[in-house]
């Protein structure tokens, strides 16, 4: 099963699990309890350099969080969801767990890692699905042109305001919304 349809799975059990909840922001530290993942803060990861682990202590998967790192909520949600990844896609992989720094966890960086890259793109499902951004995309625009702010909106605008609504970061939304097709690179 690939990182997308798992994550969809994860969703739906949040859903199921969750109602009554707002469905935006997703809340990824429930996610982490239903999952029954551990959820710690370290700042004695900042020594090494690391922004998020996930170990696994007898059966019991532990997600170690660097709070200095970490302390821009985006950040942190991403990371959190980052080491979900992980424990949904390979933890069967690596029995020791993951360690992730700067590059691990870049878009950039991690790209010739697949599995990085794979937890990256569960993360960014997680936090920024697909359906819920497509839908507010269309409800901002509406709204936008309705309030008579024209047809057009400057693509970055439209990020930032899911960025805000989603609590995620701009870049993490940009990259989102050019990964869906709403918007094409020249547009930022």
């Amino acid at each position: 099963m690939n990182q997308i349809m798992l994550a969809n799975d994860v969703l739906a059990m949040y859903e199921r699990n969750s109602p009554g909840r707002p469905v935006i922001p997703v809340d990824v530290d429930e996610i982490a309890r239903l999952l029954g993942v551990e959820v710690r803060y370290d700042y004695a990861l900042e020594q090494f350099d690391i922004i998020g682990q996930i170990i696994f202590e007898g059966d019991i998967p532990v997600v170690t969080i660097n709070p200095t790192q970490n302390s821009y909520e985006p950040r942190r949600r991403f990371t959190l969801a980052h080491e979900l990844g992980h424990f949904c896609l390979h933890r069967d992989k690596v029995s020791q767990g993951f360690k992730d720094n700067r590059k691990t966890m870049s878009r950039t960086q991690s790209y010739w890692d697949i599995l990085e890259s794979e937890a990256n793109n569960f993360a960014a499902q997680i936090l920024m699905p697909a359906n819920l951004v497509l839908d507010m995309s269309e409800y901002i625009l509406n709204a936008s042109q309705r309030h008579g702010e024209g047809n057009y909106m400057y693509p970055g605008d439209l990020a930032r305001r899911l960025a805000s609504a989603f609590v995620v970061s701009n870049s993490a939304m940009e990259y989102r919304l050019l990964n869906l097709g709403v918007v094409r690179e020249e547009d930022f």
